[in-house]
């Protein structure tokens, strides 16, 4: 059911402000601005609690430290958004490195490495997002890759709306 609201949802995106967004080079030393860039976790609980306080959905958003395309999603599209006031307004917005093996606590408290959580949620390719509740419940289909900007935010706002409606937030 939430997967047939999801594609419903997204028969209603606008065609519209592609032109309007200018892509950042495609340059393999991309830098990330400090004021974009979004913060790295590796606590899920905290992040767990953070979105049961606020009753608003978690944003992952797994990339790796080579991956242009992940440094032009969290320039072009996330760090503004965070910027614009959204986290933790509407979702909470959080990285996860997956090339990094500092121990991370996932949403059950275990302590594991960030790959091996990237893989058992599935994760295959970066950048990936997945929204997901207070105990990681996946609420709507991950989103893969990163090419086309000004569709990729009417989209993402979408998988917001989307998630915020089963969390009962909107």
């Amino acid at each position: 059911m939430r997967h047939l609201l999801f594609f419903l949802l997204l028969l209603n995106l606008p065609a519209g402000h592609a032109a309007d967004v200018m892509p950042v080079e495609m340059d393999e030393d991309l830098f990330v601005p400090e004021k974009l860039r979004l913060t790295t976790s590796l606590d899920m609980t905290t992040l767990s609690q953070l979105s049961h306080e606020n009753g608003v959905p978690i944003l992952l958003m797994f990339a790796t430290e080579n991956c242009h395309y992940c440094k032009r999603l969290e320039t072009e599209v996330l760090g503004p958004m965070r910027l614009a006031g959204i986290d933790p307004q509407r979702v909470i917005l959080r990285k996860v490195m997956m090339d990094k093996y500092d121990t991370l606590r996932d949403f059950k408290g275990r302590e594991r490495n960030a790959e091996n959580f990237a893989i058992d949620r599935g994760v295959d390719v970066v950048p990936t997002l997945q929204l997901v509740d207070a105990t990681g419940r996946e609420l709507v289909p991950q989103i893969v890759g990163y090419q086309t900007p000004g569709l990729y935010d009417d989209y993402l706002e979408k998988a917001i709306d989307v998630s915020q409606a089963l969390l009962g937030k909107k």
